[in-house]
């Protein structure tokens, strides 16, 4: 027997199968068969190795333990030890999850979303207030203005949206700041404090911030993002459940015998149990609510997202888009007659208003 003749029963035997004695005795002679032969177990031996580490391995009940420190080894260093697959394919498992680690970094660095609304955060100086704006970027529109409280004067900002290109927005801000004294609080409405302060233009990306220089003040941030709808809340980050020491109205809803006298949804006012929030409209006058007592104020039932309340004789009912606070009581002023007479513009003192601040500065305004 010939070696060509005897490589058909190398597989054979190696499989388990009966050879010849004439086949028998060649292999025993046959240093180039046995050697043959030898290739065969290793690669038998190699696949199984293979099959056992790829196979679900059952782990006995009650033999869980944390590893000791010590065996904590570095994992690229067995790369020169002993595997149970190829080399090649721990190269290629590497690169996959290099490139799989790449791609991670590249969603996280990512913006929120890429929706259609533009939602822009001002921390305003010097304690880093908050404020928040939001609006569509489909067209060039006014996104709006607002007044920043709690400042030792008074602020101003309004904002234009210009235009989106790919991830970053043009912006045109205008923003003022005047010294304690200079103007009554509510002297006159953002456009009124505007109208002479020249509008400069921003490039906006999205995870990044820009500062905008308040003379008296100090620098603006300004940051934003894209999402998918306009959030019910000033902040998307904003929980359902109230913070402590928090009070705050969302989208609220006014009515007084069944009737709704103040629709507010889409504003909201975020604050802390130290102040309070007024709604304003020309046919109501004024509601103050507040944590705290209130002179000639009558206390109002709190559950959850609603306060009712008895004024004038009639009852009246605010719902609100999420909980208020974890405050046990709320105080409500009622002020039919009150009207913002400091306004210039007489038509201004027909918007309706939400705003917050501390309760003394909201009795005082004009």
């Amino acid at each position: 027997m010939n070696c060509a003749e005897a490589a058909e029963c190398v597989s054979a035997l190696f499989d388990g199968e009966p050879i010849s004695r004439e086949m028998a005795a060649h292999l025993s002679d046959c240093e180039a068969c046995r050697s043959r032969l030898n290739d065969y177990a290793e690669l038998g031996a190699e696949l199984r190795d293979m099959a056992n580490a790829a196979a679900p391995q059952a782990i006995p009940e009650g033999q869980w333990k944390l590893a000791e420190p010590a065996a904590a080894t570095n994992w690229l260093g067995k790369w020169r030890g002993t595997m149970r697959i190829p080399r090649f394919a721990f190269a290629l498992m590497l690169g996959v999850i290099f490139v799989l680690s790449g791609g991670l970094a590249l969603v996280k660095a990512r913006t929120g979303g890429s929706g259609p609304v533009l939602w822009l955060t001002f921390r305003i100086p010097p304690k880093g207030g908050v404020m928040h704006m939001s609006a569509t970027t489909d067209h060039e529109a006014e996104l709006g203005s607002f007044v920043a409280g709690k400042l030792p004067g008074h602020m101003w900002t309004s904002v234009r949206f210009i235009k989106r290109e790919g991830e970053r927005v043009q912006l045109a801000i205008k923003t003022v700041y005047h010294e304690p004294g200079l103007r009554e609080p509510n002297g006159c409405n953002a456009d009124e404090a505007l109208k002479n302060i020249p509008a400069l233009e921003y490039w906006l990306e999205p995870e990044t911030l820009i500062n905008i220089p308040i003379e008296g003040l100090g620098s603006m941030e300004v940051s934003g993002e894209f999402v998918n709808h306009v959030p019910i809340a000033q902040d998307p980050k904003t929980t359902l459940d109230p913070a402590q020491g928090e009070f705050r109205v969302m989208s609220p809803v006014l009515i007084r015998d069944n009737q709704v006298l103040l629709n507010l949804t889409g504003m909201s006012a975020l604050e802390t149990v130290e102040d309070a929030v007024m709604l304003y409209s020309a046919d109501t006058g004024r509601f103050i609510f507040s944590p705290l007592p209130i002179p000639g104020a009558v206390e109002g039932k709190l559950q959850s997202s609603e306060i009712s309340f008895t004024a004038g004789g009639k009852g009246y009912l605010l719902l609100t888009g999420a909980p208020i606070t974890q405050a046990q009581h709320v105080w409500v002023l009622l002020q039919p007659d009150w009207r913002p007479t400091s306004q210039p513009n007489p038509s201004a003192r027909d918007h309706r208003m939400l705003a917050g601040d501390k309760l003394q500065s909201i009795l005082d305004w004009k």
